[in-house]
């Protein structure tokens, strides 16, 4: 077959076939708009989210996580629309793709709880790397928090890691989020003390304790009658830097002046009786 023939039989397909080749031609290059423009979205997205997480001061291993996630999502989602604008029937692989998305969740139901957890966590953000909490009856300095669980470090140098689906879920006491914290001590008297002389006494030691804040009244007041002693608080404002120092030098400014005017500290005592038989 000589070259002219081969050129004939090629234009005479082209005229037969002319629409077809048309219409695949232009669905393939849509294809190919369709996955620039959703690759060029997922990167925009996977950007803006690593640059939003990294200005809120998430743990890295988080932005990479949650980035990542969502690039990956984004492109499958473009190969789904690219298939299809090629003629390829998307309906059995969107089955496929939700039936292993199932799967998977039943799998790893624990594991992706306490991801949505931490999602929720980078989202609201009730503490804060160094803040002070208590969670689930834990205390101590928030040290990381990540993709599936938050580490806290103990007063006594202990690391404790908690699921963040059981973060969310159980009470979050932050003692470090508000700047100022009031400090409340309980001072029992004997029924036999002079109630004014305790009142100065109290007051005396309020003033001799440095960095306690003027700008909100000091309270001292008589709260409770009990069984064996009369019960006075003492209610006074510090800042959170100085809240363990206020606490130890007031204490030991009202032991003094209490102990200084023979002021009685109840304390539990115990009468024992023998008797010899008759």
């Amino acid at each position: 077959m000589s070259f002219e023939n081969i050129v004939n039989q090629i234009w005479l397909f082209i005229e037969k076939y002319d629409g077809v080749v048309i219409s695949y031609i232009a669905h393939f290059c849509f294809a190919i708009l369709i996955f620039l423009i959703g690759r060029t979205i997922a990167k925009f997205v996977a950007r803006q989210l690593r640059r939003i997480l990294t200005n809120r001061h998430v743990d890295p291993t988080v932005v990479k996580f949650v980035s990542s996630l969502s690039y990956y999502a984004i492109i499958v989602m473009t190969l789904v629309a690219v298939l299809g604008q090629l003629g390829v029937q998307t309906a059995s692989i969107v089955a496929v793709i939700g039936a292993a998305g199932l799967a998977v969740g039943l799998a790893l139901q624990g594991s992706l709880s306490n991801f949505a957890a931490g999602v929720i966590l980078i989202i609201f953000r009730p503490f804060r790397v160094g803040e002070t909490v208590i969670i689930n009856n834990q205390q101590g300095v928030i040290d990381s928090i990540q993709i599936f669980s938050t580490t806290i470090v103990t007063p006594t140098n202990e690391m404790v890691v908690i699921p963040n689906g059981q973060v969310v879920s159980a009470n979050i006491i932050n003692y470090t989020r508000l700047p100022e914290r009031r400090l409340d001590i309980v001072v029992n008297v004997g029924y036999d003390s002079d109630i004014q002389k305790v009142y100065k006494v109290l007051r005396e030691a309020v003033n001799k304790t440095d960095n306690i804040l003027t700008s909100k009244e000091p309270i001292i007041r008589l709260d409770l009658l009990d069984a064996s002693s009369m019960n006075f608080n003492v209610l006074v404002w510090t800042l959170n830097a100085n809240y363990g120092p206020v606490k130890a030098v007031l204490l030991e400014n009202i032991k003094n002046g209490l102990t200084e005017n023979g002021i009685n500290i109840p304390y539990p005592t115990m009468d024992v009786n023998l008797s010899s038989p008759s």
